[in-house]
């Protein structure tokens, strides 16, 4: 899979089985027919079939799963595992979950042993109640301490002391100053050999909480500097296994009251392992978990775990007590409850930096400077010490909501931004009364609004003190109103009064956030935040789904896309779905066991009114795409749907290794430009066992239709209606094969499935396409990889290209030299180009002699970038200031066996460049050197001969760039340690080397460089370019 292309492969005894497939915010989902019920009844998480994520998490060919079971129910579930190739890592038994690890070479044996029942209907074993994707979280004081009135704690004799705060992060350094005496308790629950810190977030963190300042004479000490903490390392670098957060959740929850939480990931409707965690440890242990919102800006992006009821969520606040604009904000995923609860500060945060650190701004040689609601998290975190060693027997709950209710509140900000606002520990510490429920929720009323009934909820105000305490009672926020204005409430006891929201007024849709304030003569304040959803227009839409044998389809997936609004509505087809007013592209796909599977699609469906949608199997026809040759077997057969808009871009797909079973068709006749319907299929010669290794052909057939999904399709071309490309495919490496697909592409911006036929290099085939399409080809080299699947160790691609039927083409691919290529670039961030004041640099060091732009998977690479001499820093993207100056660009890269050739290679590249205004990427004006000698399929050269090398000076497309005006070559006989000119000519940017190579096997090495009239020069240096022989 990359970006435009994908491919996939039914595992072993399973091809009848179908893939529905679709796109997401840069996420592919590949969902098998045999498991669309038991996802769609919440029994499999959707992340186990995001192969975007499982790109992602698969390590040492592992793939991480959680496994619940009901109560008492681990022996089952242990019993159901071990049918499988799978094994328990770890047996989270307080949470009724085991944490497994499946070898990727016998996932269908561990797919055989979780599931049972026949392929169309598959259901989990008794002993296992679901199945998660062992996912994964990302990590998410000199002024801010005083910032939330602290001081005023100490001044009171409260700094933490007797109370311990766990903390589950990246680990921590124990050597810091500011921690000497202060770890109770460290626990590793990664596979890193300690809890070091190698991130520097967990040192970070735990400074803010209970750091010392020991290093800084007490300058940069944390909120509650009396406090003990527990450390549990549940992250290596900046990403957090789940199962390593869920088992330290367990340990920490077992000897903290207060637990931090500075991570987190996407939240989704469903509750999962990690919220129901929260939940369950707090009321096991009465713990307070304190928990990131998350640094994704927009609204509706709180982050799980922190999305979970019992979690004191906070969000982050400037030192003005502004929201930073980084900070996630609600309302909450799925019921629009409100979160965060509260704000702390979080931008430019100074504490601790860990001695192996990478991230922060330093400060000195011990603090360091960070900003994000990780580092809001533990101001709140310390801010409950205070409130435990104040008082011990208090309950979790009530500290949650005094800290809530204690909070100040910035002015004219929504509560689904700040909460009740940003913590205030001299208030916590010194007023009796606090609230029972801090954040209160009114849920979601549906539109329209002109029947709403008021939404009443009972808030109750608790008076720990030994007086009676009179309240004057205000809402803040217009959907909101409080029964009594006054409220007495007794020494020890409690008084309630009710709030209710009137969405029926003449508001706005969307988010209403509110205050209810609390006061007394005495100085009391009590904040509670309020919030309820005012629908956006919306209507019902019910969808009936007919199967092609004329019954209610048993099995069925309807989705809704977005475009007005990016975003996907799975639409169930058992109830009424809520959909807000607007244009959606649907897809769907109806499942008739193993006989067929059907997709309909609709370009654009206009919900403004309460609709019932009838998709009928039976309206679809076949879709049967042939090969001229009478051999051929299929390697992939597609039908694919895609949507692209200035918005967004979506696709669906139907995948099989047959065309056999699949239908297609539109529900409408609505047609659209922005809809593409495509069906393409691949197809190789297949020996006996079904391989299409060493094939003399492929034949690649892909057919478009814009504006609607196809009404079936038939097409059987002749050879003499396609194009055949002769393609030669040179060896580098040792001990691989290749793999090359040919790409169907619409545009630029669409993509299609494709497969990879191998062979053993080098070779020769023939390669037929269509000339319907437009194609692009993608190589690899590959090796056995240690999970028995092949490894792609390196990559290179060509642009889309047009071929006419009957005419023949030649391609040459892996050839040498492998050098730094800057054509055909795939999008307009690329190469090499200037955003704003961010120059961002992605130059492949390993394109081929062909002029194929490629990559080297097993290289080391650096890219360095100067301007005006000095360093701007080490990477691919870089913030430069804006005036235009001389940089200077280098990138080197080295590797190893398996490959022979270019075993290093260097480039330097020198331009001028300024500040790009608006959005524009605007390429940067680089010159690459291509040399194509004539080689055999070995890359070897004939030795002790006078030898010429074609050598094309070459830049990135869409950049003004100078006249080449000179251009040097110099060659190499031992690896780079001497140097000889090579005599050279031609003009321009088209020149010949002639080089004498010497007797006997060896390598010629390559040095040249260029510079045209703006400027603008190049040097590159390539080991081992190739083989003498």
């Amino acid at each position: 899979m990359n970006g435009t292309t994908a491919t996939v492969d039914a595992g072993p005894g399973r091809e009848r089985i179908t893939f529905a497939s679709w796109t997401s915010d840069g996420h592919r989902y590949v969902i098998p027919s045999d498991a669309q019920s038991l996802l769609r009844e919440g029994r499999l998480d959707s992340r186990l079939f995001d192969v975007t994520e499982l790109a992602a998490v698969v390590k040492d060919d592992q793939l991480p799963l959680l496994v619940s079971y009901p109560d008492a129910g681990a022996s089952r579930a242990r019993s159901a595992l071990s049918a499988g190739e799978a094994r328990v890592t770890r047996d989270l038994s307080a949470l009724d979950t085991l944490a497994v690890r499946a070898d990727l070479a016998g996932r269908a044996s561990v797919w055989s042993s979780l599931t049972t029942g026949p392929e169309t209907a598959r259901t989990l074993q008794p002993g296992v109640r679901k199945v998660w994707l062992d996912g994964r979280r990302k990590l998410n004081l000199d002024r801010s301490v005083p910032q939330i009135g602290a001081p005023a704690a100490y001044q009171a004799g409260y700094d933490g002391t007797g109370v311990t705060v766990a903390v589950l992060d990246s680990g921590i350094d124990q050597s810091h100053p500011d921690f000497a005496g202060q770890i109770a308790a460290a626990e590793n629950f990664t596979t890193a050999p300690s809890v070091d810190d190698e991130v520097g977030h967990g040192t970070h963190v735990a400074s803010t909480i209970a750091g010392t300042g020991a290093a800084s004479g007490g300058k940069y000490r944390g909120v509650a500097p009396g406090a003990k903490l527990a450390i549990g390392k549940v992250c290596e670098q900046e990403w957090c296994e789940d199962s390593a957060i869920l088992a330290g959740m367990v340990w920490a929850a077992e000897r903290a009251p207060v637990v931090n939480i500075s991570l987190g990931g996407t939240d989704t409707p469903e509750i999962d392992p990690l919220e129901q965690a929260v939940n369950d440890l707090t009321a096991q242990h009465d713990t307070l978990f304190v928990i990131a919102a998350g640094n994704a800006f927009d609204r509706g992006t709180i982050g799980s775990p922190s999305s979970a009821d019992a979690a004191l969520t906070v969000g982050a606040v400037d030192r003005e007590d502004q929201i930073a604009d980084f900070s996630s904000k609600g309302p909450r995923v799925g019921d629009g409850a409100l979160k965060p609860d509260v704000t702390a500060p979080g931008v430019d945060i100074v504490a601790a930096k860990a001695a192996n650190g990478v991230i922060g701004d330093p400060v000195g040689d011990a603090y360091t400077t960070l900003s994000g609601t990780s580092m809001a998290t533990p101001h709140v975190a310390g801010a409950a010490a205070l409130l435990v060693q104040q008082h011990p027997d208090w309950s979790s709950r009530l500290r949650k909501n005094t800290l809530i209710g204690s909070a100040k509140p910035t002015e004219g900000v929504n509560a689904f931004d700040q909460g009740a606002g940003r913590i205030d520990v001299s208030r916590q510490i010194t007023q009796t009364v606090t609230v029972d429920e801090g954040s209160v929720s009114f849920g979601i009323q549906a539109w329209p609004h002109d029947d709403d009934q008021p939404i009443t909820r009972t808030v109750t105000y608790r008076n720990v003190g030994s007086a009676a305490v009179d309240l004057s009672l205000s809402v803040s926020g217009a959907p909101f109103t409080v029964a009594a204005d006054r409220l007495t409430v007794p020494a020890g006891g409690t008084a309630s009064t009710t709030v209710t929201a009137g969405t029926g007024q003449n508001l706005p849709d969307g988010e209403l956030g509110g205050l209810l304030t609390a006061t007394s003569t005495s100085g009391v304040r009590v904040t509670t935040a309020l919030g309820v959803i005012k629908e956006v227009e919306s209507y019902n839409l019910t969808v009936r789904v007919i199967g092609r044998d004329g019954q209610p389809a048993e099995d069925s997936v309807v989705v809704l896309a977005g475009l007005d609004k990016p975003g996907f509505t799975e639409v169930p087809t058992s109830s009424v779905a809520r959909v807000p007013k607007g244009r959606y592209g649907l897809f769907s796909w109806i499942y008739q066991g193993e006989e067929t599977t059907t997709m309909i699609t609709e370009a654009e469906l206009t919900v403004d009114r309460d609709r019932t949608l009838t998709i009928d199997a039976r309206t679809a026809k076949a879709v049967r795409v042939t090969p001229p040759q009478r051999d051929a077997g299929t390697l992939l057969a597609a039908v694919n749907a895609e949507w692209i808009t200035d918005l967004a871009s979506y696709g669906a797909s139907l995948v099989g290794e047959d065309f056999s079973t699949m239908y297609a068709g539109p529900l409408s006749r609505v047609s659209k430009p922005f809809f593409v319907a495509s069906a393409n299929g691949s197809f190789a010669r297949l020996d006996a066992e079904g391989s299409s290794l060493n094939s003399p052909y492929t034949t690649d057939l892909a057919y478009f239709k814009q504006g609607r999904m196809f009404d079936g399709l038939r097409k059987a071309p002749k050879v003499s209606e396609l194009a055949t490309i002769t393609s030669s495919y040179g060896v580098e490496a040792t001990g691989v094969q290749g793999i090359k697909a040919n790409l169907a592409r619409y545009s630029e911006e669409s993509g299609t499935w494709a497969a990879f036929a191998p062979f053993t290099l080098p070779f020769r085939r023939t390669e037929y396409v269509n000339p319907d399409a437009g194609w692009s080809g993608e190589f690899h080299q590959q090796r056995p990889g240690s999970d028995g699947f092949p490894e792609w160790i390196d990559e290179a691609t060509s642009g889309i290209q047009k071929y006419r039927a009957g005419r023949t083409y030649h391609q040459q691919w892996n050839r040498a030299v492998f050098g730094p290529n800057v054509t055909q670039p795939p999008f307009d961030a690329l190469w090499a180009s200037r955003q704003g004041d961010v120059v961002i640099a992605y130059v492949p060091l390993f394109g081929d002699g062909a002029g194929h732009p490629g990559l080297s998977y097993l290289a080391e690479e650096k890219v360095k970038l100067y301007r005006n001499g000095a360093l701007v820093g080490e990477g691919n993207e870089f913030e430069v200031p804006a005036g235009r100056a001389g940089y200077r660009l280098e990138a080197t890269a080295t590797r190893g066996a398996p490959h022979r050739l270019s075993t290093e290679v260097r480039g330097e590249w020198t331009f001028t460049s300024g500040h790009v205004a608006g959005e524009e990427f605007r390429r940067l004006p680089l010159h690459t050197v291509r040399f194509a000698p004539p080689l055999n399929a070995a890359n070897t050269a004939p030795a002790g001969r006078t030898f010429d090398i074609p050598v094309q000076v070459e830049h990135q497309p869409g950049v003004t760039v100078g006249t080449v005006r000179s251009v040097t070559v110099d060659v190499s006989y031992d690896d780079g340690r001497t140097w000889k000119k090579a005599a050279l000519r031609g003009t321009g940017d088209k020149r010949v080397a002639t080089v004498r190579h010497p007797a006997g096997k060896g390598f010629v090495s390559l040095r040249t460089s260029a510079a045209d009239s703006a400027g603008n020069t190049v040097k590159q240096t390539v080991i081992r370019a190739y083989a003498l022989g």
